[in-house]
């Protein structure tokens, strides 16, 4: 099977389609933008009593670096592997996620994973129901689909990125997502062990007192987000945080992938 056609198998099989905006902003413009949104919208139910959550992600790449280098350069057209926590408790699922982007579009599939069976799917285990969250047939594929990308890319992993993410959806009938993510820091991975979902010693903080912002929706952006992004004067930025988390490790003399090793960025 060739590339062209896993690309279109993730057409076929999106769990969703979306667009996605991302901002750089001040901590006072956050506090300004989430003050203006009250009236439209409502916390996330992942994060409790309106607290914000943690995120974190191992990125996987290939050898080469091929999906660090289609973000860096801003090709239209990429995509990019990542496994993916919304919480430290152990007990809770891992989610396995294809990203691909074309243009502004952002297409992802998804599968949640029993977090004590990450490292196995990972090491080229046998992929089966056991090991979803909740078996599903959509998940199931969705997971095929990742291990398949997985093995044409020999894809390991690189480095985990974590954030505090406060987020809120639209509290009326248009599906729109709106986060703000703080705090950002890196740790390189050599190779998955469980130990990675534990925030401890190794990592390094990314110390920019800037905020992302990220505004989502499907179809067509509603007329408030659009006097949102008037009012406050943003300006799409192509911040990517696998990217920046790569360079601060790089610029640190911290080895992060062969083709880092040898190529100035």
């Amino acid at each position: 099977m060739t590339e062209y056609e896993f690309h279109e198998g993730i057409k076929q099989q999106q769990v969703f389609r979306r667009f996605e905006a991302k901002y750089i902003i001040s901590e006072l413009e956050a506090e300004a933008i989430a003050d203006y949104i009250g009236p439209y919208v409502v916390p996330d139910p992942h994060a409790q009593e309106g607290a914000a959550y943690p995120v974190s992600s191992l990125y996987l790449d290939s050898p080469d670096l091929r999906m660090f280098w289609s973000s860096e350069l801003g090709e239209k057209n990429r995509f990019k592997l990542r496994v993916r926590a919304y919480s430290d408790n152990p007990g809770d699922p891992v989610f396995f996620e294809i990203k691909r982007r074309i243009g502004p579009i952002v297409w992802k599939q998804r599968a949640g994973v029993s977090r004590a069976l990450a490292e196995g799917v990972l090491r080229g285990g046998e992929v089966g129901p056991h090991v979803l969250a909740e078996a599903d047939d959509e998940g199931m594929d969705n997971l095929c689909t990742f291990r398949d990308y997985l093995h044409m890319m020999s894809a390991t992993p690189c480095v985990m990125v974590r954030y505090s993410r406060e987020a809120y959806i639209s509290s009326l009938e248009e599906p729109v997502r709106i986060t703000f993510d703080r705090y950002i820091s890196c740790l390189p991975v050599a190779r998955y062990t469980p130990d990675v979902w534990s925030f401890v010693d190794g990592w390094r903080d990314i110390h920019d007192p800037l905020v992302i912002l990220e505004v989502k929706f499907t179809d067509v952006m509603p007329f408030w987000v659009r006097r949102l992004i008037q009012r406050f004067h943003l300006l799409i930025d192509s911040v990517a945080k696998y990217v920046t988390c790569m360079k601060t490790l790089r610029g640190a003399g911290i080895r992060v992938g062969a083709l880092l090793e040898t190529t100035a960025i």
